[in-house]
Protein backbone atom coordinates (compact mmCIF):
# COMPACT_ATOMS: atom_id res chain seq x y z
CA UNK A 1 0.00 0.00 0.00
CA UNK A 2 1.41 3.19 -0.73
CA UNK A 3 2.07 6.42 1.64
CA UNK A 4 -1.60 7.89 2.53
CA UNK A 5 -1.87 11.36 0.56
CA UNK A 6 -4.99 12.33 3.06
CA UNK A 7 -3.77 12.59 6.47
CA UNK A 8 -4.13 16.18 6.88
CA UNK A 9 -7.61 15.61 5.30
CA UNK A 10 -8.37 13.02 7.42
CA UNK A 11 -7.76 14.61 10.65
CA UNK A 12 -9.83 17.75 9.82
CA UNK A 13 -12.61 15.25 8.82
CA UNK A 14 -12.31 14.09 12.58
CA UNK A 15 -12.21 17.33 14.08
CA UNK A 16 -15.50 18.27 12.19
CA UNK A 17 -16.77 15.09 13.64
CA UNK A 18 -15.86 15.88 17.09
CA UNK A 19 -17.65 19.41 16.59
CA UNK A 20 -21.07 18.48 15.57
CA UNK A 21 -23.66 16.21 16.87
CA UNK A 22 -25.83 16.59 13.36
CA UNK A 23 -24.49 15.52 10.12
CA UNK A 24 -26.51 15.60 6.84
CA UNK A 25 -24.86 13.36 4.23
CA UNK A 26 -25.88 13.57 0.72
CA UNK A 27 -25.15 11.60 -2.93
CA UNK A 28 -25.49 12.14 -6.28
CA UNK A 29 -28.83 11.90 -8.40
CA UNK A 30 -29.88 8.27 -8.60
CA UNK A 31 -27.60 6.81 -6.63
CA UNK A 32 -25.89 3.52 -7.44
CA UNK A 33 -24.07 1.07 -5.03
CA UNK A 34 -20.88 2.97 -4.97
CA UNK A 35 -22.76 6.22 -3.51
CA UNK A 36 -25.40 4.35 -0.67
CA UNK A 37 -22.56 2.30 0.65
CA UNK A 38 -20.32 4.93 1.14
CA UNK A 39 -23.03 7.67 2.65
CA UNK A 40 -24.60 4.49 4.63
CA UNK A 41 -21.26 3.70 5.69
CA UNK A 42 -20.41 7.28 7.01
CA UNK A 43 -23.67 7.25 8.50
CA UNK A 44 -23.18 4.39 10.17
CA UNK A 45 -19.58 5.56 11.67
CA UNK A 46 -21.43 8.95 13.31
CA UNK A 47 -23.90 6.67 14.33
CA UNK A 48 -21.69 4.59 16.27
CA UNK A 49 -20.24 8.16 18.11
CA UNK A 50 -23.70 9.32 19.59
CA UNK A 51 -24.08 11.45 16.17
CA UNK A 52 -27.61 12.20 14.88
CA UNK A 53 -28.07 11.49 10.72
CA UNK A 54 -29.94 11.84 7.63
CA UNK A 55 -29.15 10.80 4.64
CA UNK A 56 -30.21 11.95 1.77
CA UNK A 57 -29.79 11.25 -2.54
CA UNK A 58 -31.95 12.95 -5.29
CA UNK A 59 -33.85 10.83 -7.97
CA UNK A 60 -34.36 7.49 -8.08
CA UNK A 61 -33.04 4.68 -5.68
CA UNK A 62 -33.07 0.43 -6.45
CA UNK A 63 -35.14 -0.62 -3.69
CA UNK A 64 -33.00 -3.52 -2.79
CA UNK A 65 -30.82 -0.35 -1.54
CA UNK A 66 -33.22 -0.01 1.56
CA UNK A 67 -32.48 -3.32 3.30
CA UNK A 68 -29.00 -2.23 3.63
CA UNK A 69 -27.69 -1.89 6.94
CA UNK A 70 -28.44 2.07 8.43
CA UNK A 71 -30.80 2.58 5.51
CA UNK A 72 -33.39 4.08 7.87
CA UNK A 73 -31.37 7.09 7.87
CA UNK A 74 -32.40 7.96 4.41
CA UNK A 75 -34.88 10.66 4.70
CA UNK A 76 -37.07 12.37 1.47
CA UNK A 77 -35.92 15.73 0.79
CA UNK A 78 -39.12 17.55 2.70
CA UNK A 79 -38.45 15.81 5.65
CA UNK A 80 -35.29 17.48 5.54
CA UNK A 81 -36.38 20.95 6.73
CA UNK A 82 -36.47 20.11 10.08
CA UNK A 83 -33.27 18.76 10.36
CA UNK A 84 -31.03 21.43 11.68
CA UNK A 85 -27.69 20.09 10.53
CA UNK A 86 -24.65 21.47 11.36
CA UNK A 87 -22.20 19.51 8.76
CA UNK A 88 -22.54 18.00 5.76
CA UNK A 89 -20.59 15.22 3.69
CA UNK A 90 -20.88 14.87 -0.09
CA UNK A 91 -20.34 11.74 -1.25
CA UNK A 92 -19.50 10.19 -4.62
CA UNK A 93 -21.06 13.54 -6.19
CA UNK A 94 -18.43 15.70 -8.19
CA UNK A 95 -20.34 18.55 -8.74
CA UNK A 96 -23.24 20.14 -5.76
CA UNK A 97 -25.27 20.07 -9.24
CA UNK A 98 -24.99 16.80 -9.36
CA UNK A 99 -26.99 16.59 -5.64
CA UNK A 100 -29.83 19.08 -6.92
CA UNK A 101 -27.88 21.84 -5.66
CA UNK A 102 -29.28 20.76 -2.01
CA UNK A 103 -25.63 21.94 -0.56
CA UNK A 104 -25.26 25.56 -2.55
CA UNK A 105 -26.08 27.68 -0.30
CA UNK A 106 -25.54 25.81 3.17
CA UNK A 107 -24.75 29.05 5.69
CA UNK A 108 -21.28 28.62 5.21
CA UNK A 109 -21.43 25.35 7.32
CA UNK A 110 -18.30 22.18 7.33
CA UNK A 111 -18.33 20.58 4.32
CA UNK A 112 -16.55 17.31 3.66
CA UNK A 113 -16.41 16.51 -0.03
CA UNK A 114 -15.39 12.93 -0.58
CA UNK A 115 -14.96 11.56 -4.11
CA UNK A 116 -12.99 9.89 -7.32
CA UNK A 117 -14.22 11.38 -10.14
CA UNK A 118 -11.53 13.41 -11.92
CA UNK A 119 -14.40 16.45 -12.36
CA UNK A 120 -15.12 17.40 -9.52
CA UNK A 121 -14.99 20.44 -8.71
CA UNK A 122 -13.21 20.14 -5.29
CA UNK A 123 -16.50 22.44 -3.60
CA UNK A 124 -16.07 21.51 0.05
CA UNK A 125 -13.69 22.83 3.04
CA UNK A 126 -12.22 19.74 3.13
CA UNK A 127 -11.98 17.87 -0.27
CA UNK A 128 -10.89 14.03 -0.43
CA UNK A 129 -10.67 13.75 -3.79
CA UNK A 130 -8.65 10.72 -5.66
CA UNK A 131 -9.46 9.70 -9.18
CA UNK A 132 -7.13 6.55 -8.43
CA UNK A 133 -9.50 5.17 -6.15
CA UNK A 134 -11.76 2.32 -7.75
CA UNK A 135 -15.04 3.78 -6.10
CA UNK A 136 -15.55 5.83 -3.42
CA UNK A 137 -16.20 3.39 -0.93
CA UNK A 138 -12.47 2.47 -0.92
CA UNK A 139 -11.49 6.32 -0.06
CA UNK A 140 -14.32 5.93 2.67
CA UNK A 141 -12.69 2.67 4.08
CA UNK A 142 -9.05 4.57 3.57
CA UNK A 143 -10.37 7.29 6.01
CA UNK A 144 -11.85 4.85 8.46
CA UNK A 145 -9.16 2.38 8.33
CA UNK A 146 -6.70 5.40 9.40
CA UNK A 147 -8.58 7.58 11.27
CA UNK A 148 -11.35 4.76 13.10
CA UNK A 149 -9.96 1.52 12.49
CA UNK A 150 -11.84 0.01 15.60
CA UNK A 151 -15.26 1.41 13.79
CA UNK A 152 -15.57 -0.65 10.96
CA UNK A 153 -17.82 -3.31 11.93
CA UNK A 154 -19.32 -6.09 9.64
CA UNK A 155 -22.62 -3.65 8.64
CA UNK A 156 -19.97 -0.81 7.55
CA UNK A 157 -17.84 -3.60 6.04
CA UNK A 158 -20.80 -5.03 4.28
CA UNK A 159 -21.54 -1.77 3.15
CA UNK A 160 -18.14 -0.50 2.08
CA UNK A 161 -17.42 -4.14 0.14
CA UNK A 162 -20.95 -3.47 -1.84
CA UNK A 163 -19.62 -0.02 -2.68
CA UNK A 164 -16.30 -1.56 -3.87
CA UNK A 165 -18.08 -4.42 -5.60
CA UNK A 166 -20.60 -2.59 -8.08
CA UNK A 167 -18.22 0.23 -8.88
CA UNK A 168 -15.90 -2.57 -10.42
CA UNK A 169 -18.59 -4.41 -11.99
CA UNK A 170 -17.69 -7.25 -9.87
CA UNK A 171 -14.28 -6.69 -10.22
CA UNK A 172 -14.78 -6.81 -13.57
CA UNK A 173 -14.05 -3.51 -14.72
CA UNK A 174 -10.86 -1.62 -15.58
CA UNK A 175 -10.52 0.40 -12.52
CA UNK A 176 -9.81 -2.73 -10.13
CA UNK A 177 -6.59 -1.80 -9.01
CA UNK A 178 -4.32 -3.32 -6.02
CA UNK A 179 -6.06 -0.92 -3.27
CA UNK A 180 -9.81 -2.07 -4.66
CA UNK A 181 -8.65 -5.46 -3.86
CA UNK A 182 -6.77 -4.92 -0.69
CA UNK A 183 -9.96 -3.39 0.51
CA UNK A 184 -12.53 -5.77 -0.18
CA UNK A 185 -10.26 -8.12 1.30
CA UNK A 186 -9.45 -6.53 4.91
CA UNK A 187 -13.29 -5.83 4.83
CA UNK A 188 -14.11 -9.33 4.27
CA UNK A 189 -12.17 -10.01 7.24
CA UNK A 190 -13.93 -7.48 9.19
CA UNK A 191 -17.34 -9.26 8.27
CA UNK A 192 -18.08 -8.21 4.64
CA UNK A 193 -20.55 -11.04 3.33
CA UNK A 194 -18.62 -11.42 0.10
CA UNK A 195 -21.00 -14.06 -1.25
CA UNK A 196 -24.31 -12.92 0.15
CA UNK A 197 -23.53 -9.69 -1.32
CA UNK A 198 -22.31 -10.98 -4.59
CA UNK A 199 -25.54 -13.46 -5.14
CA UNK A 200 -27.88 -10.62 -3.90
CA UNK A 201 -27.04 -7.57 -6.26
CA UNK A 202 -25.46 -9.65 -8.86
CA UNK A 203 -27.06 -12.48 -9.63
CA UNK A 204 -30.87 -12.19 -7.95
CA UNK A 205 -33.84 -10.12 -10.34
CA UNK A 206 -36.99 -9.29 -9.19
CA UNK A 207 -39.62 -10.14 -11.71
CA UNK A 208 -40.38 -6.14 -12.59
CA UNK A 209 -36.61 -6.03 -13.66
CA UNK A 210 -36.69 -9.16 -16.03
CA UNK A 211 -39.93 -7.72 -17.52
CA UNK A 212 -38.56 -4.34 -18.07
CA UNK A 213 -35.04 -5.91 -19.46
CA UNK A 214 -37.52 -7.06 -22.23
CA UNK A 215 -38.57 -3.82 -24.57
CA UNK A 216 -35.30 -2.18 -23.40
CA UNK A 217 -33.39 -4.88 -24.94
CA UNK A 218 -35.79 -4.52 -27.75
CA UNK A 219 -35.24 -0.71 -28.35
CA UNK A 220 -31.14 -0.84 -28.71
CA UNK A 221 -30.27 0.53 -32.00
CA UNK A 222 -26.57 1.04 -33.11
CA UNK A 223 -25.24 3.98 -35.10
CA UNK A 224 -22.37 4.94 -37.27
CA UNK A 225 -21.24 1.44 -38.11
CA UNK A 226 -21.74 -0.15 -35.27
CA UNK A 227 -19.60 1.55 -33.17
CA UNK A 228 -22.86 3.28 -31.17
CA UNK A 229 -25.49 1.63 -29.36
CA UNK A 230 -28.15 3.59 -27.90
CA UNK A 231 -30.85 2.54 -25.45
CA UNK A 232 -34.30 3.24 -23.81
CA UNK A 233 -36.80 3.38 -21.20
CA UNK A 234 -39.66 5.21 -21.71
CA UNK A 235 -42.68 5.89 -19.45
CA UNK A 236 -44.94 3.24 -21.65
CA UNK A 237 -42.49 0.68 -21.09
CA UNK A 238 -42.85 1.23 -17.58
CA UNK A 239 -46.78 1.55 -17.91
CA UNK A 240 -46.92 -1.98 -19.22
CA UNK A 241 -44.44 -3.71 -17.31
CA UNK A 242 -44.94 -2.28 -14.29
CA UNK A 243 -41.78 -1.69 -13.18
CA UNK A 244 -39.94 1.62 -12.40
CA UNK A 245 -36.52 3.48 -13.06
CA UNK A 246 -34.68 2.03 -9.79
CA UNK A 247 -35.42 -1.58 -11.52
CA UNK A 248 -33.16 -0.68 -14.35
CA UNK A 249 -29.54 -0.31 -12.46
CA UNK A 250 -27.19 -2.32 -14.79
CA UNK A 251 -29.33 -2.13 -18.03
CA UNK A 252 -26.45 -0.07 -19.72
CA UNK A 253 -23.95 -2.53 -19.18
CA UNK A 254 -26.01 -4.79 -21.96
CA UNK A 255 -25.45 -2.53 -24.63
CA UNK A 256 -21.76 -2.49 -23.70
CA UNK A 257 -21.37 -6.09 -24.20
CA UNK A 258 -22.48 -5.47 -28.07
CA UNK A 259 -19.63 -6.51 -29.98
CA UNK A 260 -17.65 -3.47 -32.01
CA UNK A 261 -19.25 -1.26 -30.04
CA UNK A 262 -17.88 1.95 -28.17
CA UNK A 263 -20.10 4.20 -26.99
CA UNK A 264 -23.49 3.41 -25.20
CA UNK A 265 -26.03 5.75 -24.09
CA UNK A 266 -29.17 4.85 -21.88
CA UNK A 267 -32.00 7.36 -21.81
CA UNK A 268 -34.69 7.32 -19.29
CA UNK A 269 -38.13 9.35 -20.35
CA UNK A 270 -38.72 10.91 -16.55
CA UNK A 271 -42.30 12.82 -17.98
CA UNK A 272 -41.72 16.16 -16.50
CA UNK A 273 -39.78 17.28 -20.02
CA UNK A 274 -36.99 15.86 -19.02
CA UNK A 275 -34.44 12.94 -20.11
CA UNK A 276 -31.95 11.25 -17.85
CA UNK A 277 -29.29 10.13 -19.67
CA UNK A 278 -26.08 7.26 -18.86
CA UNK A 279 -23.07 7.30 -20.96
CA UNK A 280 -20.63 4.62 -21.13
CA UNK A 281 -17.27 4.23 -23.24
CA UNK A 282 -15.52 0.85 -24.40
CA UNK A 283 -12.43 2.75 -25.92
CA UNK A 284 -11.08 6.03 -25.41
CA UNK A 285 -13.04 8.28 -25.87
CA UNK A 286 -14.15 10.44 -22.51
CA UNK A 287 -17.96 10.72 -22.16
CA UNK A 288 -17.16 12.62 -18.97
CA UNK A 289 -16.16 15.36 -21.22
CA UNK A 290 -19.38 14.95 -23.11
CA UNK A 291 -21.65 15.17 -20.17
CA UNK A 292 -20.21 17.92 -18.20
CA UNK A 293 -21.00 20.21 -21.81
CA UNK A 294 -24.20 19.75 -20.74
CA UNK A 295 -23.93 19.89 -16.67
CA UNK A 296 -23.69 16.19 -15.77
CA UNK A 297 -20.47 14.65 -14.89
CA UNK A 298 -19.10 11.44 -14.38
CA UNK A 299 -15.37 9.03 -15.65
CA UNK A 300 -14.18 9.37 -18.61
CA UNK A 301 -15.87 5.74 -19.22
CA UNK A 302 -18.91 6.01 -17.48
CA UNK A 303 -20.71 9.46 -17.36
CA UNK A 304 -24.55 11.09 -16.60
CA UNK A 305 -26.86 13.76 -17.39
CA UNK A 306 -29.86 15.27 -17.60
CA UNK A 307 -31.12 16.87 -20.71
CA UNK A 308 -34.62 19.22 -20.67
CA UNK A 309 -36.50 18.31 -23.58
CA UNK A 310 -37.72 15.23 -25.79
CA UNK A 311 -36.33 12.23 -25.69
CA UNK A 312 -36.06 12.74 -29.40
CA UNK A 313 -33.82 15.84 -28.67
CA UNK A 314 -32.01 13.94 -26.18
CA UNK A 315 -31.28 11.08 -28.35
CA UNK A 316 -30.43 13.82 -31.21
CA UNK A 317 -27.90 16.13 -28.72
CA UNK A 318 -26.08 12.77 -27.83
CA UNK A 319 -25.30 11.45 -31.18
CA UNK A 320 -24.66 14.67 -32.36
CA UNK A 321 -21.14 14.42 -29.23
CA UNK A 322 -20.63 10.52 -30.06
CA UNK A 323 -20.17 11.46 -34.23
CA UNK A 324 -17.70 14.23 -32.51
CA UNK A 325 -15.72 11.91 -30.33
CA UNK A 326 -15.31 9.32 -33.17
CA UNK A 327 -14.39 11.61 -35.39
CA UNK A 328 -11.81 13.37 -33.15
CA UNK A 329 -10.70 9.70 -31.73
CA UNK A 330 -10.15 9.05 -35.78
CA UNK A 331 -8.52 11.88 -36.96
CA UNK A 332 -5.95 11.49 -33.84
CA UNK A 333 -5.35 7.79 -34.82
CA UNK A 334 -4.75 8.92 -38.60
CA UNK A 335 -2.92 11.59 -37.24
CA UNK A 336 -0.33 9.00 -34.88
CA UNK A 337 -0.33 6.48 -37.47
CA UNK A 338 1.28 9.33 -40.12
CA UNK A 339 3.91 10.58 -37.93
CA UNK A 340 4.72 6.77 -37.07
CA UNK A 341 5.23 5.85 -40.90
CA UNK A 342 6.78 8.61 -41.33
CA UNK A 343 9.53 8.10 -38.65
CA UNK A 344 9.85 4.42 -39.89
CA UNK A 345 11.05 6.11 -43.07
Amino acid sequence: MREEPFKDEFGAIMKIVGAANRFLIVGHVDPDGDCVGSMLAISLFLRSLGKDTRCYAPGEMPERFTRLPGAEAFAEREALGGFDHQAIFVVDSPTVGRTENLVRDDGGLPLVNIDHHPSNHLFGTVNVVDERAAAASVIVFRFLETAAPRSIDPDIAGNLYLGILMDTGCFRFRNTNAEAMYAAGRLIEAGARAYDLTHEYFYMKNLQTLKLLAPVLESIAVHFGGRVALMEITREMLEKTGGSFRDSEGFVDYGASIDDVELIALFREIGDGTVRVSLRSRNHHDVAALAERHGGGGHAKAAGLVVEGTLGEAKKMILEGFERLIAEHDASAREGGARGAGHDE
